[in-house]
């Protein structure tokens, strides 16, 4: 399974009051078509991660969290075959939580994919 990282564009931190935040990353990542994408998030006990919004052009979008990983929840991303162009993803990753209360942070990552040939 080939592997490229990404450049993290940017990152932008809100409040929404109280403890809780949400923080928003955009990733933007250059793939071959064909190729899969991972993109590791959180491994602790209490922590987890969702898809938001799935791309509309893939194979596999999914979110792994196995030996494979070692435990770390990533979110795998493959462009369905053939595409090529501009894929768009979002995933929550949420974190805070003590194991009896809902979690208290949640970051968005924001993906945009450029598959090419």
């Amino acid at each position: 399974m080939n592997t490229r990282h990404v450049w993290l564009i940017a990152g932008l931190a809100l409040a929404t009051g109280c403890r809780d935040s949400v923080t928003v990353d955009y990733v933007t990542a250059s793939l071959a078509s064909g190729e899969t994408y991972t993109y590791p998030t959180v491994g602790g006990d209490e922590d987890g991660a969702r898809i938001s919004t799935q791309p509309k052009h893939f194979s596999v979008s999914e979110i792994r969290r196995d030996a494979g990983t070692n435990w770390v929840i990533t979110f795998v991303y493959q462009a369905a075959p053939g595409f090529v162009g501009m894929d768009r993803a979002e995933i929550e990753i949420l974190t805070g939580s003590d194991g009896a209360s809902p979690p208290t942070n949640v970051r968005r990552v924001v993906f945009t994919f450029e598959v090419h040939n």
